[in-house]
């Protein structure tokens, strides 16, 4: 990041953003740079693109934001590093890269939890207003959550149908997060890549599928034209992606900057669920063009998987023997869904595209 005539942030911002920071002539106060593996068209990189462009406005022009895409300055997996040390500003980082940094965060990642994406975006910013653990473990990253961005339900896209989750098995399936673990109960192989590697292994057959990821960030990864099969694996939503400042960065702006940059994130959640069902759609439009047969796994078959996994107490095992009240912040995370749940009617894009509405 670049102020006028200085430089703020330690010697790796000025040994990094300093040189990026000036291809910007615009004049502003303060030119903060984000990075996102997501491509410019996507659902999520829309959400920050109005999210910039109010903070561009209430600050008149003082404040702006630069764009870096598709992983072109930072890997996924060096989202959260990167925006320590001072390469970027600004990132999305993904719950499915986070485990080692911000632990607490991968509570999110938890599946069988709502179908809901509004309830589910709306309670991750409520855990981390009202959770001490989980925001600390933001705190001590150096970090402040600003917001986070669309994700739909978990869908499975395959090269070949299948028709209960046991049809999963001995399939090669890109996955994260605890998704991995959800797949392999059912013997699947998951297998650990970028998003934007999906479509390339896909026509190579080195992966016959994948998840982790929803309907409306197909197209953006190119995925609606090489998708036979798309099913429903009743998994709901597992996961996030959300968008993080540095913490020293933040509270070294002048207070109406902060203000500026609040109240546009506050925003930035409808503007999540605009952006997800206007890329929900386009992406169900390309996927009937393209032919693709659309299935879901029977409830019951759903419920037999999910008694089969322990993930809840898994997780909880794990992080509370690193010290982490993991129970509290578990037990904090369902109660605010509960609480949202009654407050959204919400449908998911891929759930309207199952029922043919778009």
């Amino acid at each position: 990041m670049m102020r006028k005539n200085k430089l703020v942030g330690g010697l790796a911002a000025l040994l990094t953003l300093g040189t990026v920071a000036a291809c910007s002539d615009s004049g502003a106060e303060y030119t903060l740079h984000y990075a996102t593996y997501s491509s410019p068209t996507s659902d999520q990189s829309k959400v920050v693109q109005r999210w910039a462009a109010d903070i561009e406005e209430a600050t008149n022009g003082e404040v702006e934001v630069i764009f870096h895409y598709s992983g072109s300055l930072i890997g996924a997996e060096d989202a959260l590093q990167a925006t320590l040390d001072g390469r970027v500003d600004i990132a999305q980082v993904g719950s499915i890269y986070a485990a080692s940094d911000l632990s607490m965060y991968t509570v999110v990642d938890l599946p069988f939890k709502t179908k809901n994406p509004e309830v589910h975006m709306h309670s991750i910013m409520r855990l981390y207003e009202e959770s001490e653990t989980y925001r600390e473990d933001f705190e001590r990253q150096g970090v402040k959550l600003m917001y986070p961005l669309p994700l739909g339900s978990m869908m499975i896209g395959l090269s070949s149908p299948a028709a209960t989750p046991e049809d999963l098995e001995g399939r090669s399936i890109r996955a994260g997060g605890l998704t991995s673990q959800v797949i392999l109960a059912r013997g699947a192989n998951p297998v650990a890549m970028g998003a934007n590697d999906i479509y390339e292994s896909l026509e190579r057959g080195i992966v016959q599928g994948y998840t982790s990821i929803s309907l409306p960030n197909l197209p953006a990864f190119g995925l609606t034209r090489s998708t036979d099969y798309v099913v429903d694996p009743g998994i709901g939503v597992a996961g996030s992606s959300i968008v993080v400042i540095n913490q020293d960065l933040y509270e070294s702006m002048p207070e109406e900057y902060q203000q500026a940059i609040d109240e546009a994130s506050a925003n930035s959640l409808q503007y999540g669920t605009e952006e997800m069902d206007a890329a929900g759609a386009a992406a169900c439009t390309e996927l009937r063009e393209a032919g693709t047969e659309f299935s879901a796994f029977e409830d019951a078959d759903v419920e037999d998987w999910r008694g089969d996994l322990a993930l809840d107490q898994d997780w909880v095992t794990e992080f509370e023997e690193r010290g982490y009240d993991a129970q509290g912040v578990l037990d904090d995370f369902e109660q605010i869904i509960a609480e949202e749940e009654p407050l959204s009617d919400y449908s998911a894009p891929l759930n309207a595209c199952m029922g043919g509405s778009q």
